[in-house]
């Protein structure tokens, strides 16, 4: 039901961005949007950047698509433009920032609506430096800028952007919380077949990882250029048929495929805040992860999650060896990531979204009892806090009264040593 506090009730968006049945994690992202705010009360259009069916022309589609996607975002923003009071760009990097970013603000300006944008872009570190001469242009005539993550805040705040923060959304109640009794040895890697995901990093870590634990077995889902020489190199290194691999998944077969897996490995070398590894930390399933980009931002080191070096492939097979080993390891991260899960819902960041369409002043009264991002990591991390029980030393009476270390990230830190000092007992 809608509240009719609602900042959005009768507010008129376009939301312009892939979406379903094109993969990536925008795409899902952009719908999930949609859903969002029509269940908050606003009337929403969906603006499709993708053209599915000249993608699909065999040879000559991957040439016709760029002039394809130009003339029917045309079209579909000619039609949504009259009845739109904001438009909500879902922006990526490169083609996927130019094409939905410069045709937004055309259409915009000329008809005198609001134009925001999302940029979610995982390939910050390398685009932005790059292209900073056209972006900064672009974004300083744009109503709004939000990123889904501080990380790509703080890239553009060094071009004297400012930008807001507004994560990766959850719907939090479409994972219900997977109890397990085991942690078989099945590992999950889902992501673009692309170098920035570096997939060939978890072909090295499945056969070191074999080596101690000889019937692990990997699900790889994903496409792109990359698809020949990760089955070429599987082959390679002896690893082939321990490997499921699938071009692409359904939604309904990803969330399954993240819930029977014990540990959802990310090995990108760039990297925004994946929707994957929220998802995964939504489910219970352990997660194991290079510290890139706004990885680290949902996950600390050994308290909801480990965290790799990029390129360190002994390091991930270790690193998950520890979780498939240790049942309480594994439970312990599990437990804690769907609290870090917890802090990406609508319900937290609705009224960021408000202020981004210009809504302060209804924001301001509608969304006061929700936690700005300063308020909401404190949160966290009493929450944090309270599960030191998870820690607990296991000849500590339960009477002892002894003042635990006060919760943040040195409280984090010391419960993070307290379990590595209980799993070498």
């Amino acid at each position: 039901m809608t509240d009719r506090a609602s900042p959005f009730n009768g507010l008129r968006v376009a939301v312009i961005g892939p979406f379903p049945p094109r993969p990536g994690e925008l795409s899902g992202q952009s719908e999930l949007l949609c859903r969002l705010l029509h269940a908050d009360g606003a009337w929403v259009q969906r603006v499709n950047t993708d053209v599915p069916g000249v993608r699909r022309l065999p040879r000559i589609g991957i040439h016709l698509l760029p002039i394809a996607q130009v003339l029917a975002l045309c079209w579909r923003l000619l039609v949504a433009l009259p009845r739109s009071d904001v438009l909500h760009v879902q922006a990526a990097s490169y083609w996927g920032f130019y094409l939905p970013v410069l045709m937004a603000l055309f259409f915009g300006k000329l008809g005198r609506r609001r134009v925001v944008i999302t940029y979610s872009g995982g390939m910050a570190r390398s685009f932005v430096p790059h292209a900073w001469r056209w972006l900064l242009p672009l974004l300083r005539r744009v109503d709004g800028v939000a990123t889904s993550s501080a990380f790509g805040q703080e890239i553009l705040q060094r071009y004297g952007l400012r930008a807001s923060v507004i994560p990766n959304l959850l719907a939090l109640e479409t994972y219900p919380l997977l109890a397990r009794t085991s942690w078989p040895p099945l590992v999950l890697w889902l992501d673009e077949l692309e170098p920035r995901a570096n997939p060939q990093m978890a072909l090295h870590a499945l056969a070191l990882l074999r080596q101690s634990v000889p019937e692990v077995r990997l699900l790889l889902a994903g496409s792109g250029s990359l698809a020949e020489e990760v089955v070429a190199l599987a082959r390679a290194l002896g690893v082939a048929e321990i490997v499921a691999y699938r071009p692409a998944l359904s939604e309904r077969q990803r969330q399954d495929a993240i819930r029977e897996a014990s540990v959802v490995w990310r090995t990108a070398s760039e990297d925004g805040l994946p929707q994957l590894l929220l998802e995964a930390a939504a489910s219970g399933t352990a997660i194991v992860a290079t510290a890139v980009g706004g990885v680290p931002e949902l996950l600390d080191d050994g308290v909801d999650g480990l965290l790799v070096l990029p390129e360190d492939a002994a390091a991930l097979a270790q690193a998950t060896a520890r979780v498939l080993s240790r049942p309480f390891l594994a439970e312990s991260l599990a437990t804690n990531a769907r609290i870090s899960a917890e802090r990406f819902t609508w319900r937290r960041h609705r009224a960021n979204l408000a202020k981004l369409y210009g809504l302060v002043l209804v924001a301001a009264g509608a969304g006061s009892d929700e936690p700005d991002d300063e308020s909401d990591s404190e949160a966290h991390d009493d929450v944090l806090g309270r599960t030191e029980f998870l820690w607990s030393d296991p000849g500590r009476s339960a009477g002892d009264t002894t003042p635990q270390p006060a919760a943040g990230k040195a409280g984090k830190a010391s419960k993070a040593a307290r379990l590595e000092s209980f799993e070498d007992e």
